[in-house]
């Protein structure tokens, strides 16, 4: 068993620790569609054993990152959000710090920079990871600033405008609109009625079923 948090950051100098928050900061290596995972699911989920595994070196975790892209890569599985190493920095507190299971030594003793790999029991919620190093999903063109692109809804939102955008500008859709308009016009009229305001949703919609029925 490590520990308690602020009796191991005394013995260890050299950490990514909050004196004042009693908060330490430890390095977990992914890639960027682990994270988008992370994202979705809200939760750093536990691989074999319930664990997942953490560093106090951001080096240390950019070079399990480096592996955890090697082994996601598949024949049917070769992507750009697969094969950029990403690693997240996550705060532990005193409570947190408790699914530490066991604490291990990678750099030795006598470092100037002492390295640990720690691991953790259960899922770690994603509010607790602070930053995201190494992923230029996220980077805009010309800027260091970093943006979480899957966070704020805006990627999802633009795939949106860009399907309706092109749904729109389709010539079938166009050719089914004016037709379908024409048409629908005279047996409205015939019949007594009004004609209703369709839109290009439902010249769409009117379009897939006819392809369905062929």
């Amino acid at each position: 068993m490590p520990p308690p948090l602020q009796q191991f950051a005394t013995e260890w100098s050299g950490l990514d620790y909050d004196q004042e928050l009693n908060e330490i900061f430890l390095y977990h290596g992914t890639n960027c569609y682990r994270r988008w995972e992370i994202n979705r699911t809200g939760f750093i989920e536990p691989g074999r054993n319930q664990y997942s595994f953490f560093c106090t070196s951001a080096q240390d975790a950019y070079t399990y990152a480096r592996a955890a892209c090697m082994r996601d890569i598949g024949p049917n599985s070769f992507n750009s959000l697969i094969c950029e190493p990403v690693v997240l920095r996550v705060r532990f507190n005193a409570r947190t710090w408790l699914q530490v299971d066991f604490l291990k030594l990678t750099s030795g003793e006598e470092a100037t920079s002492p390295c640990f790999t720690a691991a953790v029991l259960g899922p770690v919620t994603c509010t607790s990871i602070v930053d995201v190093l190494h992923c230029t999903h996220g980077r805009r063109l010309g800027s260091a600033e970093t943006v979480r692109t899957f966070e704020d809804g805006t990627f999802i939102e633009s795939i949106r405008h860009l399907k309706d955008k092109l749904g729109k500008n389709r010539l079938d859709s166009w050719l089914l609109k004016k037709l379908g308009f024409m048409r629908q016009t005279v047996e409205v009229r015939l019949a007594g009625g009004e004609v209703p305001e369709l839109t290009s949703d439902d010249h769409l919609r009117k379009l897939r079923q006819s392809q369905a029925r062929a």
